[in-house]
């Protein structure tokens, strides 16, 4: 593929070949290069070995074509996606480049055997860029990137170090850059330092938004790109023409012709409605000569309105808390304990952690602890971490002044500590904060102080800190990516919601529950697929439950059946099937002896869970026959006819309501 490229935008200036792994002359042609360009940066002490010593060695840096880029920042913000590629390299080099060229808006992850910061995680979007076997099976939805692209960077030192630059091969270049992302930094670098500073300059000002003009020291626009004046509603033509003589904003004219310094200056164009940034920046030449001056102006009309939408929904979403522990449904052992522990803990006031898996209701108890304790008449403040950009985090939390930055509104705003002073400010996802950001948290439970961003000032808080995560902080500690400090001073209070698989008895009447909700309590479900319910591993606890049950609520016309259930739930349906099949063949060849073994495991196992070897225990001492491999095969059978579950751990065995219609029929 990249040979392909190179040999459309060089054609016979160089002489390309192509070497592979497991090539059998890869290792000559290798030794014969003058230039050797490495796809795979893992393969480089390989190559070295086999190079000339007069040779030079090129690392290929790839984009991508700025449309497919530009779609992606359209995404919301904090969408967990992950890149999917045939080799690790490639797609840690793809997340790279997706960073540099501005796609601040995903959460991005590399697709690799044993990469934990996946564990418990649902994404939402896969990355691919051409053919791959490693998409995620669960994945939302897939984005494909097309083909890779090599980047300008890479195009201008293969020909600077082959000394093959001339006019006809510049245009080429910058014909085959136009439609490529570029960095928002590189202009400066080309400017600067390459030897071909005409290409790049072309080159580059085209491929940015922002845009760009440079001037003299009497503000004459000696080059510009096609976004200037577009995002200043100027006329074209303004090559040779002075800035202060066009029609400029009074407040544009303002910030641009001013002696003074101008760096990311706010301004508001009236006119387009739009925000945008205005730099000037003096260009250092070599040697004597006029001044010259770039003019940046970037168009954060965007992240503006998406910034005052963050915080309007931050704020609508904080300050009440809707539920309470009524709202908790739940009758099993695992759901009840918890719940007792939450209501236990919500007269306590200090930090709370609640720690569960992803879809367990983390805010939901947060809220019902909040409406429980003293506190329930004040603000509930809520906030994801994960949700909102590093670069606005500290200031949402702490507030700022006005001034304090570049787009700080006037008269300054509000932290959500303010906002939920003498109430409750909820951290969800706080695994995710910055160890800097973390730092002042600490600082803030400790001190009950502070400090907005840009002030000198402290100002006392009086909040409770209710923390929740899905991740574990005590590996987070060890691999120092969460401060061990914060870590104790969080865990003063911490509730572990149970995952839906240990508070199976709790499933149907969650699905009776969301049917009432989507106002569907009359559908009935097939019996089959209620078993299967109960039996299914929920990976997405109740948020998966609540999926499954309103796409089968507004699939099915009439009874809920097994082709109603959402296709990757049906696969396992009918595996499940098959699996219950033999499992009753089994239970039928089974001697009379056996069928009254299963009968009395089932009657203890309704009395309490038990593990393995207390069962084994308990008959025993019963006077019963029984063997540990003997016990083990009725428990298996049991097991795939969806009568007994397999707790974790200490949890054994549980009987679920299969197994109770099966006791009463083997006593029968």
């Amino acid at each position: 593929m990249y040979a392909a490229e190179l040999e459309k935008i060089f054609g016979d200036r160089l002489c390309i070949r192509v070497c592979a792994g497991g090539d059998e002359e890869a290792d000559t042609r290798i030794a014969g290069a003058d230039l050797v360009l490495i796809s795979n940066p893992y393969s480089f002490p390989r190559v070295r070995r086999q190079m000339r010593e007069d040779a030079s060695i090129i690392n290929l840096v790839f984009a991508f074509a700025r449309a497919r880029v530009e779609a992606l920042k359209r995404y919301p913000a904090g969408t967990e996606t992950v890149a999917c590629f045939n080799y690790y390299s490639s797609a840690h080099q793809a997340v790279n480049a997706l960073y540099e060229a501005g796609v601040t808006n995903l959460n991005l992850y590399i697709d690799y055997p044993g990469n934990r910061n996946l564990e418990g995680k649902h994404m939402e979007l896969a990355l691919i860029a051409g053919q791959t076997d490693r998409i995620p099976p669960d994945v939302d939805e897939v984005f494909d990137l097309g083909d890779r692209r090599i980047s300008l960077t890479t195009l201008l030192d293969i020909a600077v170090k082959a000394d093959i630059l001339d006019d006809r091969l510049e245009e080429t270049i910058a014909q085959y850059s136009a439609d490529i992302s570029t960095p928002d930094d590189y202009l400066t670098y080309f400017f600067h330092n390459s030897a071909a500073a005409a290409l790049q300059l072309r080159s580059v000002m085209e491929s940015l938004d922002d845009g760009l003009a440079i001037c003299d020291q009497e503000f004459r626009v000696l080059n510009l790109n096609r976004s200037f004046p577009a995002l200043l509603g100027l006329p074209e033509g303004l090559i040779g023409q002075r800035l202060d003589e066009s029609d400029l904003e009074e407040e544009l004219a303002a910030a641009l012709l001013s002696p003074e310094p101008c760096k990311d200056q706010l301004c508001s164009l009236k006119t387009s409605g739009r925000s945008v940034l205005l730099t000037r920046e003096h260009i250092r030449r070599r040697g004597s000569g006029p001044a010259l001056f770039l003019l940046r102006v970037k168009d954060i009309t965007e992240v503006t309105n998406l910034e005052a939408s963050l915080r309007r929904q931050i704020a609508k979403r904080g300050h009440v808390a809707k539920y309470t522990f009524a709202d908790i449904k739940g009758e099993s052992p695992a759901a009840t304990v918890c719940v007792q522990k939450a209501r236990r803990i919500a007269g306590i006031d200090k930090p709370t952690l609640i720690i569960g898996e992803s879809g367990t209701g983390k805010e939901l108890f947060a809220q019902s602890i909040h409406n429980a304790s003293s506190r329930a008449r004040f603000p509930f403040v809520a906030m994801n971490c994960a949700a909102i950009p590093p670069t606005l985090l500290e200031s949402e939390l702490f507030g700022y002044e006005e001034g304090a930055f570049t787009g700080a509104r006037k008269g300054g705003k509000e932290g959500l500590f303010q906002m939920a002073h003498r109430g409750t400010l909820f951290l969800d996802e706080i695994g995710e904060l910055s160890l800097p950001t973390q730092a002042k948290l600490l600082r803030v439970l400790e001190e009950k102080e502070v400090m907005k961003v840009g002030s000198g000032e402290l100002t006392s808080v009086d909040v409770r800190i209710i923390a929740a995560t899905n991740r574990d902080l005590n590996v987070l500690t060890e691999e120092n990516a969460f401060r061990l400090d914060l870590y104790y001073r969080l865990n003063t209070l911490t509730i572990n919601i149970p995952p839906l698989r240990e508070r199976r008895p709790d499933i149907l009447p969650l699905v009776q529950e969301f049917l009432r909700q989507e106002h569907k309590e009359h559908m009935q479900i097939d019996g089959a697929v209620q078993s299967f319910l109960t039996r299914y591993a929920w990976k997405g606890n109740i948020r998966e439950l609540r999926n499954c049950v309103e796409y089968m609520a507004h699939i099915a016309s009439g009874p809920i059946s097994e082709r109603h259930l959402p296709d990757y739930i049906r696969t396992q349906y009918r595996q499940a099937a098959a699996a219950r099949e033999k499992a009753e063949v089994r239970l039928d060849m089974m001697s009379t002896a056996d069928r009254q073994a299963a009968a009395d495991i089932l009657s203890l196992l309704k009395r309490r869970p038990m593990g393995r070897r207390a069962l084994l225990q308990v008959l025993l001492e019963n006077g019963g026959y029984m063997t540990e491999y003997r016990l083990r095969a009725i428990l298996s059978s049991l097991n795939q006819l969806g009568c007994i579950s397999f707790g974790r751990g200490r949890s054994g065995c549980t009987i679920m309501p299969a197994g109770e219609a099966l006791m009463e029929a083997l006593r029968g």
